[in-house]
């Protein structure tokens, strides 16, 4: 990682806060799945230690990079990245879901995916419909777009996610969240 030029101080609060931010929308989706699971105790670990990867080495100073580029895509700012940047942009997001079960690509086989990686795989979508006010906060687009196409997950994985989806949009629904 030493071509990849140093972020702006600007750039390193808005991925602090960005980031944080998104944890956070993930912890607290967990915690409304989890008050009725069999995996209430695992899924609020899994919350409390979502993505902490992001601030590791291997990733926090491209991750910087990545929030900005997103954050001017969707600010409609043009952006690109100095040279040598996406490429450490890229380890870095490799370094992240080979590290993290919620994301498929850590497995060996899609059908590997525990429940609860499930489960926490719905609340990080959720989250991200969440911040970019999608859907009503719902991930059931996402699903729409992803499940059978990108992801073949098995009839059981699609009924937990659709049925985790169903669960976020309850709580979200009865609490005006």
């Amino acid at each position: 990682m030493d071509q990849v030029p140093e972020a702006t101080e600007k750039m390193k609060k808005f991925f602090e806060e960005r980031t944080k931010s998104h944890i956070d929308k993930v912890e607290k989706n967990i915690q409304k799945v989890a008050v009725n699971s069999v995996y209430r105790e695992e899924l609020l670990k899994r919350g409390a230690n979502h993505d902490a990867s992001k601030w590791s080495s291997e990733e926090m100073l491209p991750y910087i990079w990545l929030t900005e580029f997103y954050r001017c895509k969707n600010q409609n700012i043009n952006f690109s990245y100095p040279e040598g940047v996406e490429e450490e942009v890229d380890k870095a997001f490799d370094h992240h879901v080979k590290n993290n079960s919620h994301h498929p690509e850590f497995h060996k086989s899609i059908n590997d995916m525990s429940d609860v990686d499930i489960i926490e795989m719905v609340c990080d979508w959720t989250a991200m419909a969440q911040e970019l006010e999608e859907e009503n906060g719902s991930a059931r687009s996402w699903a729409n777009k992803t499940i059978g196409t990108k992801w073949k997950f098995n009839d059981n994985q699609k009924k937990l996610i659709y049925d985790t989806i169903k669960a976020l949009e309850f709580w979200d629904s009865v609490k005006g969240e």
